[in-house]
């Protein structure tokens, strides 16, 4: 990348978990790179896949580690999924501390139009819900996956996400799942627009070298990639996927934003 093709950054973009901090623990330095962020007033936002917690209780646990994102500056999928719903119905797979992120939506077990798949914790999709969700599809109703990720990163490891079991019902099902989360080009387009910057002034931060890498390069943004949270080296090399920058962590960005801008 030449340097008389860049464009100057003017908004930077957080993803949380893995990012600013993992699980229960923060990330050494996170609310201090934040702060730096802004203090070159530079407009920064949060995005997230999680679908464990509704916006209030990620912004009471950014508040908690003192990282400086509030809560209008949150974006996660399910703002997105009610906004898709609309005037039509839905059948909820999500835990029970998300659906005050679905208040207002009217809800049919029976007859869905959409049937909404998100992070159900415990045993996850067991082969009955996947049954459930099979046989709904295949009468007419749409899937809409709050994200498509393949794994992520707990405190005691890798984890499986909702991604293969959306994968799994689009195969069975032969009907393609609407992605609301990141990697979608209308969820970080979306954020662009809200904090008025064009994709290409735009930096995203991120651990998940598909999701929030690859995503955010397709949706036109700049990227770096920390080697905290889910990354792994041989999966990023695998996938040949390859960020603007790469960077030990978000500790790094202040002084890692001069080779960009």
């Amino acid at each position: 990348m030449s340097r008389k093709k860049r464009n100057v950054i003017k908004a930077i973009l957080f993803d949380l978990d893995g990012v600013l901090y993992v699980g229960d623990h923060l990330i050494p330095g996170a609310p201090q790179s934040v702060q730096h962020m802004l203090d070159l007033n530079l407009p920064v936002a949060g995005l997230t896949n999680t679908t464990t917690q509704p916006i209030s209780a990620i912004a009471e646990k950014l508040a908690g580690f003192s990282v400086p994102i509030s809560k209008s500056d949150i974006y996660t999928p399910a703002a997105l999924a009610v906004q898709t719903i609309g005037e039509h119905n839905a059948r909820l797979y999500v835990r029970d501390s998300l659906m005050e992120d679905f208040q207002g939506i009217r809800i049919d077990n029976d007859n869905p139009d959409f049937i909404v798949m998100g992070d159900l914790g415990g045993d996850g999709y067991t082969p009955d819900l996947l049954h459930e969700i099979f046989n709904a599809v295949m009468d007419g109703s749409t899937i809409l996956a709050l994200h498509k990720n393949r794994f992520w990163q707990k405190p005691d490891g890798l984890h499986l996400d909702i991604g293969p079991f959306v994968a799994a019902i689009e195969y069975a099902t032969g009907k393609d799942a609407i992605i609301l989360g990141k990697p979608s080009q209308e969820f970080f387009h979306g954020v662009c627009a809200s904090l008025h910057v064009k994709p290409e002034e735009t930096l995203m931060i991120g651990d998940d070298i598909e999701s929030d890498i690859g995503g955010s390069q397709q949706a036109g943004l700049k990227t770096a990639l920390v080697q905290t949270g889910k990354f792994r080296a041989n999966f990023v090399k695998a996938t040949g996927i390859k960020a603007d920058l790469v960077l030990p962590s978000v500790t790094d960005l202040p002084d890692a934003l001069k080779l960009i801008n």
